[in-house]
């Protein structure tokens, strides 16, 4: 597979881990631990421990992420590119390396489970009064967990995270993976496929919230609530 694109990576790309974040730590740091302070007797030498370490690299990003996303395929780009690329400055590279694997190890604190996500999912189960108390306050009313609306939605614990909020999380990862999947230009992954349908559902929900709600009905929010219905059946439909 080639790409058209420079060897540049973003963090700022969405990531998805497979494995759980202690398993992610650990493995990256047993991977510095490994190479570090070993010195090949020659260049020959060298150049060998150094694809080596490429090499496990890229298997740690095999292992612990799904490598068809940008941001990791341009993460394993990179590496491959120093791994096959001769006359390169080894200690340069490696440096490089180890900062993309700090930052990553930095990123996967970060990350929060796809099934812990906030929703607004349960506020439809709830009559259009509660619906409209409720959504005051999305952390208050217990819908959307404390710590991770202050992770995701940048928001302090103080403050009012309401269901515009989600809507607008979720409409900016959305922007985002399709910003990926154009820059990639191959054919959607499974895990692209899923996320989409997911962004879309988790937007579907809030939209639908907030037509039950009656506040500021439009002739658009009734059109992006019934949009709203058809994306989260197409979830419903992925999932099972």
């Amino acid at each position: 597979m080639t790409y058209n694109m420079q060897n540049k990576v973003d963090f700022n790309e969405i990531y998805v881990a497979t494995k759980e974040i202690d398993y992610i730590e650990a493995m990256i740091d047993e991977l510095c631990q490994k190479y570090n302070n070993r010195h090949g007797a020659d260049y020959v030498q060298q150049r060998a421990l150094f694809r080596s370490y490429c090499h496990d690299t890229i298997k740690v990003f095999d292992d612990c992420f799904e490598t068809s996303m940008l941001g990791m395929i341009r993460c394993k780009n990179k590496v491959q590119a120093y791994k096959s690329l001769d006359n390169i400055d080894m200690l340069y590279a490696t440096m490089d390396i180890v900062d993309m694997l700090l930052k990553l190890k930095a990123l996967v604190k970060t990350m929060v489970s796809i099934k812990d996500l906030p929703s607004c999912k349960k506020l439809l189960e709830l009559s259009p009064e509660d619906i409209m108390s409720k959504s005051k306050d999305l952390v208050r009313s217990n819908i959307v967990k404390t710590t991770i609306g202050v992770l995701l939605l940048g928001s302090k614990v103080s403050d009012v995270v309401k269901i515009e909020d989600i809507r607008n999380y979720y409409s900016g990862r959305l922007i985002q993976l399709k910003s990926e999947i154009l820059a990639k230009n191959e054919q959607i992954s499974p895990i692209e496929q899923y996320l989409l349908d997911k962004f879309n559902a988790e937007i579907g929900y809030c939209n639908l919230a907030l037509f039950k709600t009656g506040i500021g009905i439009t002739e658009e929010l009734k059109d992006l609530a019934d949009i709203g219905k058809k994306h989260i059946e197409i979830y419903k439909l992925s999932t099972e």
